[in-house]
């Protein structure tokens, strides 16, 4: 101790545990004031941010989708969209799908579908708008401050003339129907039904029985079945309505579901049978030069009909489009088309010399 000060002496860097304050302020730490602080720091423990992913974003996203009433078929996009980008991430960054992907992500994911899945840019877009409407949902909701599809523009599409069936291919594909067998009779109706009415084929596989008028010849297209989740009455010729005459007659009898469109056991088809069915028929025929899809047979209806009657606002109304955006591609005819149009004018419209 020493001796000048009376206080214990303390070597340098020897370490020093106790506290040399007054015992008055030791008497405030009662239990109460512990119990308040730990109080206080578990409040800033719960207060902190939950820490977003981009599977908690998916999940919030497709439920507040789902609530909204969006139709199945666009769920259904949302879901594959959206796997078709996990799977992108597992691949490129281990699996560490559990993020919320900056631009530089989304670009990767643009290159990898360019580069390596060959995709075409029509496809990609598709699968881009999904996304990107997913973290424009999230931005509008405050869950994020920016969305990684900021400065990152979708790819440029370039015009196609579309692909649309010949009169000799379609007598090429009927002709592959045996009509005196229900699976030749059923495929020769889907076929024609889609030729004559244009519907897409998500729609025409949930067509019931009950809204097929064949004295008017004419479908119904319920809201809840349509893309564009509006109602609308399409129509089909009297080939059509020969054929749904002796199918309906053995759908009475086998018949296990309201759908139209049933297989041998009377259960209903997917658009996914249906678009296999197809496109074997087409190779059946050894139809070439020509896709035999089931948006094929829209493609060609829709430019059947603008030609023949040439006004593509009841072309809208018959295929279901929100706008006339892409009725207008079915309006710009090729070159062949406009020289004929052309020639038309000019036989009737100019005097001879």
């Amino acid at each position: 101790m020493s001796t000048s000060t009376g206080k214990t002496a303390h070597k340098r860097g020897q370490r020093k545990n106790t506290l040399d304050i007054p015992q008055r302020l030791l008497d405030r730490l009662t239990p109460s004031v512990l119990e308040i602080n730990n109080a206080e720091h578990q409040e800033d423990e719960n207060s902190r941010p939950e820490t977003m992913t981009l599977n908690k974003l998916f999940n919030r996203y497709y439920t507040a989708r789902k609530a909204a009433g969006a139709a199945e078929r666009t769920l259904e996009d949302y879901r594959k969209h959206m796997n078709w980008f996990r799977r992108f991430l597992s691949l490129e960054y281990s699996g560490l799908d559990n993020f919320v992907p900056n631009r530089d992500v989304i670009r990767s994911w643009i290159s990898h579908m360019l580069t390596v899945q060959k995709l075409k840019p029509s496809t990609i877009n598709i699968r881009l708008r999904t996304v990107k409407a997913m973290f424009n949902w999230s931005m509008s909701e405050g869950i994020i401050r920016e969305s990684p599809f900021d400065n990152v523009e979708l790819l440029r599409v370039p015009e196609e003339d579309f692909q649309v069936i010949s009169k000799a291919q379609e007598r090429k594909l009927f002709n592959c129907c045996e009509l005196t067998t229900f699976t030749g009779l059923r495929d020769a109706l889907l076929m024609s039904f889609l030729l004559d009415t244009g519907v897409r084929i998500g729609e025409c596989m949930r067509i019931f029985v009950e809204e097929i008028d064949l004295q008017n010849r004419s479908a119904s297209v319920r809201a809840e079945s349509a893309k564009t989740r509006k109602a609308r009455m399409v129509y089909f010729g009297a080939r059509t309505k020969e054929l749904l005459i002796i199918y309906l007659a053995w759908h009475e009898k086998n018949g296990q579901a309201p759908n139209l469109f049933l297989n041998e056991f009377g259960r209903p088809l997917d658009k996914d049978w249906a678009t296999r069915c197809i496109s074997f028929i087409g190779k059946r025929a050894k139809v070439t030069g020509v896709r035999i899809s089931p948006h094929t047979f829209r493609h060609t209806f829709a430019t059947r009909y603008i030609k023949a009657t040439g006004d593509p606002f009841s072309l809208r109304r018959l295929l279901g489009h929100s706008s006339m955006e892409m009725v207008n591609r079915y309006v710009n005819q090729d070159v062949a088309d406009v020289r004929e149009q052309y020639e038309k004018f000019m036989n009737g419209g100019t005097e001879k010399w």
